[in-house]
């Protein structure tokens, strides 16, 4: 079975791995980019969450403006499961590029 990062790696996102925190690695979260345009991104945030044995992921959309300010977010997906992300993101990704 074909890994998580390669599977987003096939649809355009890269890892957007965070820079430390106090000086330590943060093992508990991934985060996963693919720009559409110079000022709009798709952004899915792993993370571990108490009560979870998997990574529960955020699925969203943000628009950007110069400077790095954010005006716009649409969350598509919270607090979600690896398949159900996989899932929702596939079949977006999937619909951008056969309305293209």
């Amino acid at each position: 079975m074909e890994g998580l990062p390669k599977r987003l790696k096939r649809l355009g996102f890269i890892a957007d791995l965070p820079e430390t925190v106090k000086g330590k690695e943060h093992y508990y979260y991934q985060a996963y980019v693919k720009d559409l345009s110079n000022n709009t991104s798709l952004i899915i945030e792993g993370y571990r969450k108490e009560g979870y044995p998997t990574y529960r992921f955020t699925f969203y959309k943000a628009t950007y403006i110069k400077g790095g300010g954010k005006v716009q977010e649409k969350i598509y997906l919270y607090n979600a499961s690896p398949i159900k992300m996989m899932q929702k993101v596939t079949s977006f990704v999937n619909h951008l590029e056969r309305s293209k």
